[in-house]
């Protein structure tokens, strides 16, 4: 018992000496140097953090939506002119959160009421201006309207003009720097990433130039937006220029626009079918040339590689702008194009592929369900002063027409069911290397002589059905922001 007392008791004294060791002896103890020295440590550690950013936990991960203000902005409610175009203006409401996007429009010439006049009377809007005072007008509720500005994006942008041209805006410097503050700022609230490089992400700050590449839907294929200008903002503000080759997937289909690597089609290019490679079928068209076993001429085919088949409903119409029939041969296979037929400029016709109901790769939306007819010229003239390769032309369609049932009309190119121009699939669905408002292959006067002079319906394009849709590569209107 004795024993265990004073265990206890020398137990007891010891603890006591440690205690006061560190809370109130002047001896230094191991804790009292090491924690100070840790506390220093933790708190330049956080100030490191903090400046450099290269903790997450400091990042925002959710979008400012709720308390998002544009500093300066002036209302375009506020404006004179607003009350008389404001009922007008379409839109759609949008979940906030659904906004990844900025789309950067110019104005060109037009002050900021024609502008907005032409853009309404168009059935478009965009969610800010700025002018070349660097004043900033807007819609406060931008995050809330979805505007038509860029069909294909707009659900996701928001879309802001600044007047004039790049041009000006360089030589601005207080229109550059307000235009500037503004998207970064926005940038900053909503996590938008701060560049071009991925407009099929819809996430990104893009020119309505490369909008229009991918998505199409653009009035006009005029610059819009400025390449220069977006790059020295995005350089401005901390982001990162994409040049056009290094978007994402730009030589892929999909694009409105395509774009055409040469060596990347050099590489992949791997015809299965055609000319040396497969036994075409016998001629079953009276107008196309045949040998004298009765099956296509085979130094006039083409190399392709096999798309499957299709049942023949429509005829393209399509046109070289190449004046020579082997040249145009070599650039269909260079660009790994199929067309079913070609029709050379002394009126000679020529089966291209093994059977007529091979897919054709020549006009895109309409592949898999037409028979396309390359015409060999470099451009109208040609086309209308070859008359015998026009009569041969007619007989060809004429023929096709009767074999698979097609209606001489050009009227509704979505029905998949008449004679139509490549100019015209090309306005709805795009899918070309070359696209325009005023788009020739082969030309509506071709197309027109063509239908009429065989009995059919030719329709100019006010009234294509449907035409004043907004589902259209090349939409229908005066003006476009």
């Amino acid at each position: 018992m004795v024993k265990a007392k004073h265990l206890r008791v020398n137990f007891r004294n010891r603890f006591r000496v440690r205690v006061n060791g560190v809370y109130g002896s002047k001896i230094p103890t191991l804790p009292l140097i090491v924690r100070p020295v840790w506390q220093k440590l933790v708190k330049i550690s956080l100030i490191f953090l903090i400046f450099t950013g290269c903790s997450s936990f400091f990042k925002r991960t959710a979008p400012n939506l709720d308390n998002l203000q544009i500093t300066n902005l002036q209302s375009f409610r506020n404006l004179p002119f607003w009350n008389q175009y404001e009922t007008t203006i379409q839109f759609k409401s949008r979940n906030a959160s659904s906004v990844t996007a900025i789309v950067l429009h110019t104005t060109g010439k037009k002050k900021l009421e024609d502008y907005l006049k032409s853009s309404i009377q168009n059935q478009f809007m965009v969610h800010f201006y700025v002018d070349t005072m660097g004043n900033v007008f807007g819609d406060p509720d931008f995050l809330k309207k979805e505007y038509v500005a860029a069909p294909g994006i707009d659900t996701e942008s928001i879309h802001i003009s600044y007047e004039g041209s790049q041009e000006t805006l360089y030589n601005n410097s207080k229109q550059k720097q307000s235009l500037q503050k503004l998207i970064d700022h926005l940038a900053e609230e909503l996590l938008i990433p701060k560049t071009n490089q991925n407009i099929i992400s819809k996430k990104g700050i893009f020119t309505h130039n490369q909008t229009k590449r991918r998505f199409g839907g653009f009035v006009d294929f005029s610059a819009c937006g400025g390449e220069l200008a977006l790059k020295q903002i995005l350089n401005s503000i901390g982001g990162k220029y994409f040049e056009e080759e290094e978007w994402v997937d730009r030589f892929v289909t999909g694009w409105a626009l395509k774009k055409e690597s040469k060596q990347l089609l050099k590489e992949t290019f791997k015809p299965t079918n055609g000319r040396g490679i497969t036994k075409p079928s016998k001629v079953v068209i009276d107008v196309i040339e045949k040998d004298e076993t009765g099956f296509p001429i085979e130094n006039y085919r083409v190399k392709y590689t096999f798309k499957g088949k299709i049942k023949p409903t429509c005829i393209v119409l399509h046109y070289t702008a190449i004046p020579d029939y082997f040249d145009s041969l070599r650039t269909l296979e260079n660009r790994d194009l199929t067309a079913t037929i070609m029709v050379d400029k002394n009126g000679k016709v020529y089966q291209l592929v093994d059977v007529l109901e091979d897919r054709a790769a020549a006009a895109s939306g309409t592949n898999d369900n037409c028979i396309q007819i390359e015409i060999v010229a470099k451009d109208t003239n040609e086309l209308l002063a070859q008359t015998e390769q026009l009569e041969k032309v007619k007989e060809l369609v004429i023929q096709l027409s009767k074999k698979y049932k097609i209606p001489y009309t050009n009227q509704d190119i979505e029905s998949f069911s008449g004679i139509f121009s490549h100019t015209q699939a090309k306005k709805k669905w795009g899918g070309s290397i070359f696209l325009n408002a005023k788009d020739f292959d082969p030309g509506e006067e071709y197309m027109e002589l063509i239908l009429n002079s065989i009995g059919g319906k030719y329709y100019p394009e006010s009234e294509w059905k449907n035409r004043s849709n907004m589902d259209w590569a090349i939409l229908y209107r005066n003006f476009q922001p």
